[in-house]
């Protein structure tokens, strides 16, 4: 049931907006695949000192958030311009 309610909104979405559509929902679901895989990858690999790991934690969070916000999401914002105006 839930997946024919997922497919039945894939289609309508498809369906009303075009390829775009999907370029943008991958887009946003491989940022979020890439950081956190990426964050856990690096820290289990950290040695067992409790600064490093903090340390790591704070700096990884100040970029993710700062390739978020100047650069993700304003290109997000422009594809979601481009849907509307379809």
């Amino acid at each position: 049931m839930l997946s024919s309610f997922v497919f039945f909104w894939f289609y309508i979405n498809i369906k009303k907006s075009g390829v775009k559509w999907i370029i943008k929902g991958l887009l946003q679901i491989g940022i979020l695949v890439l950081f956190i895989g990426g964050f856990f990858k690096i820290f289990f690999t950290l040695p067992p000192n409790l600064f490093i790991k903090i340390f790591f934690l704070f700096i990884y969070t100040w970029c993710t958030v700062g390739i978020n916000v100047n650069f993700m999401i304003p290109l997000i914002t422009l594809i979601d311009q481009k849907i509307v105006k379809k």
